[in-house]
């Protein structure tokens, strides 16, 4: 479980997923996938629940009056998710697990330790942000999270995870169906539909041969499955060759005329039954207007799993992953 600030004007108070969509959230996507960790394996949320603003808008720094007001809540949570593993990022988190019950740990001099607390291990480590980028280096928060992931290897679960180098190339081939899919349609196609399409190819590449295209994490939000890999920021160096517009209040996407289906090194290029997979979807839901496209994509059997379990025990599933990370899990 990684605890972080509070969610941020430019990320989390608009995406409604903890550490994604600002830098600090790129930055911390990046340090968990460089060290082989998956967003599957964890959970993640922030020491304060709203977003803290200062007299002009911007992010404050959570008073210690906000912290205790939201602790009952962060208290809870840890007990409902009960994880052997909690992860402090930066100052403030840290604070409010000691307003929790008290620890005894300083930022400063125990990062990149494991301490015994509430019968769990805690390890603090600096929040992603730029800012505290200038006290501990990218390079040395690298450091930070490969400690934990060790950690976090070291609880030997039942079921085996993915290596390091599976949860990398799984972004590296998400890139290669994200082209395929744009490739389809060379005059344009919206931000919105790339997504569903995507999503679309992963349920025909499980429902023909039982295993993902990917290992991206999908999640819903509002209007359906959406990838944290394909945020707009990420995309651009995903894709360099990535033209984008904005029409009727809609983001529209396509690849320069001269852009190559290429694979990376980390990830080999699409299979045979990849292909078939993608151009199914493609044939079948590429000329879709959006609204019919988010019709099909709530009728899958997958969104229709998460809307039943989502009436049945009245939680707002908002965020919950939508496709498994291990079909066989």
């Amino acid at each position: 479980m990684f605890i972080g600030e509070a969610p941020g004007r430019l990320g989390a108070d608009g995406s409604h997923l903890p550490f994604h969509g600002d830098k600090s959230g790129h930055n911390f996507e990046k340090l968990i996938e460089q060290v082989g960790v998956s967003r599957y394996e964890v959970f993640v949320t922030n020491a304060v629940l709203c977003n803290p603003k200062d007299a002009k808008g911007n992010n404050a720094t959570p008073t210690p009056g906000e912290i205790l007001n939201c602790a009952p809540f962060l208290r809870e949570t840890i007990d409902l998710l009960d994880p052997r593993i909690v992860v402090t990022l930066g100052a403030v988190a840290l604070k409010a697990c000691g307003a929790i019950e008290a620890h005894g740990v300083s930022l400063r001099e125990h990062v990149r330790t494991s301490h015994t607390w509430m019968r769990r291990t805690l390890i603090p480590v600096y929040h992603p942000g730029q800012r505290a980028m200038v006290h501990r280096s990218f390079a040395n928060q690298l450091s930070d999270y490969q400690f934990v992931a060790e950690s976090l290897r070291r609880l030997k679960k039942p079921r085996k995870k993915p290596s390091g180098k599976n949860v990398k190339s799984g972004s590296a081939k998400l890139s290669l169906v994200a082209q395929r899919v744009l490739r389809d349609s060379p005059k344009g196609l919206s931000y919105f539909a790339l997504h569903k399409l995507c999503f679309l190819a992963e349920v025909a590449s499980l429902e023909a041969t039982g295993e993902r295209l990917t290992n991206a994490y999908v999640v819903r939000q509002k209007d359906g499955p959406y990838f944290v890999d394909l945020h707009l920021a990420k995309l651009a160096h995903l894709l360099p060759d990535l033209q984008t517009w904005s029409e009727r209040g809609k983001v529209f996407l396509r690849l320069a005329p001269q852009a190559d289906l290429l694979a990376s090194e980390e990830s080999p290029e699409l299979k045979e039954h990849d292909e078939a997979s993608i151009q199914t979807v493609l044939t079948k839901y590429g000329q879709m207007p959006d609204d019919e496209l988010k019709r099909v994509v709530y009728l899958s059997k997958y969104m229709r799993a998460l809307l039943r379990k989502e009436r049945s025990s009245g939680a707002n599933l908002y965020n919950a992953a939508v496709l498994p990370f291990d079909p066989q899990g």
